[in-house]
């Protein structure tokens, strides 16, 4: 199978420092049967918003991944369906090592990051089994690709440095900074790891529902892309940001998503990993997989979530921009009462 058509479901990670992604580039969209995929971005396809983290005692300013999760393929412009490489064109030259229910491929490049790929996937599984509820061992493969240009033309995207694809149950990555990863930095390891993470959210909540007999389309997009963003920052403290709430009913499908981020002109990613955020803060992290399988019984998300929280949709989503309305002005007078 092709890297194109490879990408039936996948979630993408793209690179924090580049010109906008491919929506405006697109020259053909192609309707994807079944569940969705997905896609961490970067402004123009997704804005990072800059958030202040405590991590390890060292206050850093980190650009945290944003996230849309779509349901078209995007096809670039000039691109000759005739030279998208397969898997196994990809992973031919590489080397191969099984960890735990893992394949990973890799060059030599890549083998001093090992430990701390290996490491990172036994932290992701961990996480997920609290909170998504996977506990089982889906086989997955974890493919680093050498350059840009390969994986783009595997991915059909520009500007991508990972991405998770539910069909073929593989993680793409090209880690950013690699001479900064193998010197141990900090904010490269944090970003690294953190993309990891992302991405392995995205197959745990694949596979649970999988398990449920249910599909992941019955999930807004912001349940989907707020979660593996929660995830992959669990444990991180995070200052509050200020933003402006878009209505819940802009962020289930891919168009509105897409139309809120125009007409809101605002970060609708940070706003979904707040939406959790604020969800686990009410009733206690175990919320997470109360709300996945109440959904799965009822095959409608907003049954589920009544009977997880046991209030409305409807009553979130109010409670919630009232709160963060009421924050966005408290730190808007503090940044402009503040003395630089």
């Amino acid at each position: 199978m092709n890297g194109k058509a490879a990408f039936d479901a996948a979630f993408l990670f793209y690179l924090p420092s580049r010109p906008s992604a491919p929506e405006h580039k697109v020259k053909n969209e192609m309707k994807i049967k079944g569940s969705g995929r997905g896609a961490c971005l970067r402004d123009g396809m997704g804005k990072r918003a800059a958030f202040t983290l405590i991590l390890c005692g060292v206050l850093v300013i980190l650009a945290v991944s944003s996230a849309v999760s779509v349901s078209m393929m995007y096809v670039l412009s000039g691109q000759n369906s005739r030279s998208v490489p397969t898997k196994e064109q990809v992973t031919e030259h590489m080397n191969k090592e099984i960890y735990k229910h893992t394949a990973i491929y890799y060059t030599a490049d890549e083998k001093p990051l090992l430990d701390l790929t290996k490491l990172t996937l036994d932290h992701a599984k961990r996480i997920n089994q609290i909170i998504v509820g996977y506990k089982g061992a889906a086989p997955l493969e974890l493919i680093f690709f050498s350059d840009e240009a390969e994986m783009e033309q595997y991915s059909g995207l520009k500007n991508v440095v990972g991405f998770y694809s539910e069909q073929e149950q593989m993680m793409g990555l090209l880690p950013e900074e690699k001479k900064q990863l193998l010197k141990k930095d900090e904010l490269a390891v944090f970003m690294y790891k953190q993309l990891i993470i992302h991405e392995y959210t995205h197959y745990a909540f694949h596979q649970k529902t999988r398990q449920l007999g249910t599909d992941t389309s019955v999930f807004p997009l912001w349940f989907h892309e707020g979660l593996s963003e929660w995830v992959a920052h669990y444990d991180v403290v995070i200052d509050p940001i200020a933003f402006s709430v878009v209505p819940f009913d802009q962020l289930t499908t891919d168009r509105k998503w897409q139309k809120s981020r125009m007409e809101y002109e605002t970060d609708v990613y940070l706003q979904s990993f707040y939406m959790i955020k604020d969800l686990t803060e009410t009733f206690g992290e175990g919320i997470i997989l109360t709300i996945i399988n109440k959904t799965a019984e009822t095959q409608d998300f907003e049954k589920g979530f009544e009977a997880a929280t046991k209030e409305s949709l409807k009553q979130f989503e109010h409670d919630f921009i009232k709160a963060y309305e009421k924050k966005k002005t408290a730190l808007e007078s503090q940044v402009s009462n503040a003395v630089f």
